[in-house]
């Protein structure tokens, strides 16, 4: 899908794209989402533009995710989509060409989706197409922000959980719960530093002015505070995993103590019955004519005497 938009009086319009005739020079942004190879050669016709492949996205390089060349100045950026407990961080790609911005993605992003909403509105600061790369940073930063309150909202209820159910056997649904949440905060991490080093090669380029540079600024501590906000989650992760652990440790020695005292209290009675099992032909008790339920007797004293003193030691 290809999409294009010029500025007018502050405000971003969208321009219907049906050939490569329809890319006008007035177009600014022009983002595109799983493009076609026809999409692609109606940039290559438009604009002399080419664009980097999907694969091309993920390398992990720093010089592959920015860097300047004939086609221009090259940003690749993970965003984060969310939803329903499942998360993927998924890279997006920005070329600055001369007075325009490319951008492309494999699908569409709450981000980009949420500041296209907020500059067609005029609810966002737009007069070139870098201040349409800093937009959507700063709407990439509310997004995540967002995620993480969500997600230390999450572990509050967790925390609750694992503390109140201490003595059942949900512990194993609570520990899948705070697998899933290290999964989400672990990739709103990754989304937080990979934006973060964007931003301070994006400021050290010296191709912002004075407003976009404070911008950037903001941007920068903005992400560092929620950086270090991500770290006391990890740790509180890491406290509700162990204490979960520990619960499930202490019921499970619980269960195998019961089996140890059982086993305690059932060895007297199981070593009179083999006594008395015995096939000699001499044993007084075989003529007594109390012999059987003495023995009877003497398996249930031997077998309740050790319980009484395990419940007076504590141990049960």
């Amino acid at each position: 899908m290809l999409m294009a938009f010029t500025l007018h009086k502050g405000l971003l319009e969208p321009v219907a794209i049906n050939a490569a005739e329809d890319l006008i020079a007035d177009i600014l942004w022009v983002d595109l989402i799983n493009p076609t190879e026809e999409e692609r050669e109606w940039v290559r016709i438009a604009y002399q533009q080419e664009l980097p492949s999907i694969d091309d996205l993920y390398e992990i390089e720093a010089t592959s995710r920015f860097y300047e060349n004939d086609d221009g100045l090259h940003i690749s950026s993970y965003f984060l989509n969310y939803a329903d407990q499942s998360s993927t961080n998924l890279s997006a790609a920005f070329v600055f060409n001369g007075d325009r911005l490319f951008t492309l993605r494999e699908e569409e992003l709450a981000a980009f989706r949420l500041f296209r909403l907020r500059a067609r509105k005029g609810l966002v600061n737009i007069s070139s197409p870098k201040s349409i790369l800093i937009g959507l940073f700063e709407t990439k930063v509310e997004n995540l922000a967002d995620m993480i309150e969500r997600i230390a909202a999450d572990l509050e209820v967790t925390g609750s959980q694992v503390l109140g159910n201490a003595e059942t056997d949900d512990m194993e649904s609570l520990l899948t719960d705070i697998a899933q949440q290290e999964d989400i905060i672990g990739k709103v991490r990754i989304s937080m530093v990979d934006l973060q080093r964007m931003l301070y090669l994006l400021l050290r380029s010296g191709m912002l002015n004075a407003e976009l540079s404070e911008r950037l600024r903001d941007i920068i501590r903005d992400s560092e505070s929620l950086i270090a906000h991500t770290s006391f989650l990890f740790d509180k992760i890491k406290f509700l995993l162990d204490t979960t652990l520990g619960f499930i440790n202490a019921n499970q020695n619980k269960i195998i103590k019961i089996f140890s005292v059982a086993s305690v209290v059932f060895l007297p009675p199981t070593m009179i019955a083999s006594i008395y099992g015995m096939n000699f032909k001499f044993m007084p008790e075989l003529d007594w004519q109390a012999g059987y339920p003495f023995a009877i007797g003497l398996m249930a004293l031997s077998a309740v005497a050790p319980y009484f003193y395990f419940k007076r030691r504590n141990w049960l």
